[in-house]
């Protein structure tokens, strides 16, 4: 269930992108601005991706970092926390697994291109 009326996030954000991309594409604008639309497009695309996948990482790895803390509450400051003080090495599997799944679900946010190689 979704409380907002339309249009949601979702669809602002493909209206927006829609009309950058038909920007980028026309001959109106000189390289340097062409560059910076580019930018903006990179950014809009990263916020898409977070609004659509967000949520479900977060409630995974909120999750994920409860079983590695044992601990019946969770964030990533924690988790640094507890590696700076030495409760957690560095060399433990579950700890290198869990910033391994973590590094790779930020990737998919952050550029999905850096996985398909």
């Amino acid at each position: 269930m979704n409380i907002f009326d339309r249009p949601t996030s979702k669809e602002l954000l493909d209206a927006v992108l829609g009309f950058v991309n038909e920007e980028i594409e026309s001959n109106d604008y000189t390289k340097d601005n062409r560059f910076k639309f580019l930018i903006v497009m990179n950014v809009l695309n990263i916020v898409k991706r977070e609004v659509n996948l967000g949520r479900k990482i977060d409630e995974s790895f909120f999750n994920k970092g409860l079983d590695l803390l044992k601990e019946d509450n969770f964030s990533v400051k924690k988790i640094s926390e507890k590696i700076r003080n030495e409760e957690l090495s560095i060399e433990d599997q579950p700890l290198l697994d869990f910033l391994y799944d973590l590094t790779i679900e930020k990737i998919k946010i952050d550029n999905p291109k850096y996985l398909k190689e």
